[in-house]
């Protein structure tokens, strides 16, 4: 059985448009909830005789992960608001911050969830690395040998996509049944996505126009400011210091603000249209679910 993802979509972009206020508030209120607080922090002091590199200062780090699980609590509200949209129950913007009431479960459910895709990606690298390393001990061609060398390093990126893919319901579950608990979730979403990966694959990479648009568009941002900065010239892309002024140049203040702000306007659009297609895909797996439980010749989940 599959989802028409045409048809998903459709019913996505509607519903999308009858909330009040628009779609493109609450994505808007999104990201300056996400992205606006994240350069807030940013922008607090360094306490004198800390490291002047951030992601060594244990100041900063202390707030990123402040920021990580806000940021969680955040996302789960962006969920709630796309299935309250496409079950068409007149979501506000309130909806972004309901996850905080359940913060503690949510959070809980979002580190079940990493720890177990450690542990399978974990397990299926090492089983993936025996062979492997087998192959490159016996006597071939280094060609064959780079061939395999990125066989396997696609199987692993494969393998990582199936396993997040197990746990993707989760965050609507919670939200359906919150008093369930943390791990009751997980294991739903687990059963729910058996057979219905890759439908849901499919889904999400009907939107990689979208992504490669805002891809481009932070490139070209970042490219300008490079070229200002004289570091697209032949002879000194030849230079040992090249790669050095080039990284301080993409990662300065005014780069990453604006190669992030030249995103927004398709964000708008992306951000809500697959947040609530994906409570759509949700809702019709909850329902085939249902209907199979009720016919015994369904093929089991």
């Amino acid at each position: 059985m599959e989802i028409d993802r045409v048809e998903l979509k459709h019913q996505a972009r509607e519903r999308m448009a009858l909330t009040d206020p628009k779609f493109w508030v609450v994505a808007l209120t999104y990201l300056a909830m996400t992205i606006g607080v994240s350069w807030l922090i940013s922008l607090i002091p360094v306490p004198g005789g800390a490291d002047p590199v951030p992601q060594n200062n244990t100041f900063h780090l202390f707030f990123q992960l402040l920021l990580i699980l806000y940021r969680t609590v955040v996302n789960f509200g962006l969920c709630l608001w796309a299935l309250w949209t496409y079950r068409q129950l007149d979501p506000g913007l309130n909806s972004l911050i309901q996850g905080f009431s359940v913060a503690g479960r949510v959070l809980l459910m979002e580190v079940g969830i990493y720890l177990r895709i450690l542990g399978w990606y974990f397990l299926i690298a090492v089983g993936l690395s025996i062979p492997m390393f087998i192959l490159l001990m016996a006597p071939i061609n280094s060609v064959v040998g780079m061939i395999f060398i990125y066989l396997f390093v696609a199987a692993l990126f494969l393998s990582l996509i199936s396993i997040a893919l197990r746990y993707a319901l989760a965050p609507y579950l919670m939200a359906d049944r919150p008093d369930d608990g943390p791990s009751a979730p997980i294991y739903r979403s687990v059963l729910l996505m058996r057979g219905w990966k890759m439908q849901l694959f499919k889904l999400e990479f009907s939107y990689i126009g979208y992504e490669i648009a805002n891809l481009l568009f932070s490139m070209l941002v970042i490219l300008f400011f490079l070229n200002q900065a004289g570091l697209l010239s032949s002879e000194i892309i030849l230079s040992e210091e090249w790669r050095v002024q080039c990284l301080d140049v993409i990662y300065s203040t005014p780069v990453v603000i604006l190669s992030t702000l030249v995103t927004v306007p398709v964000s708008l659009w992306l951000l809500p249209y697959r947040a609530v297609a994906r409570a759509g895909f949700y809702d019709a797996r909850i329902l085939a679910a249902s209907q199979e439980e009720h016919n015994p010749q369904m093929p089991p989940l």
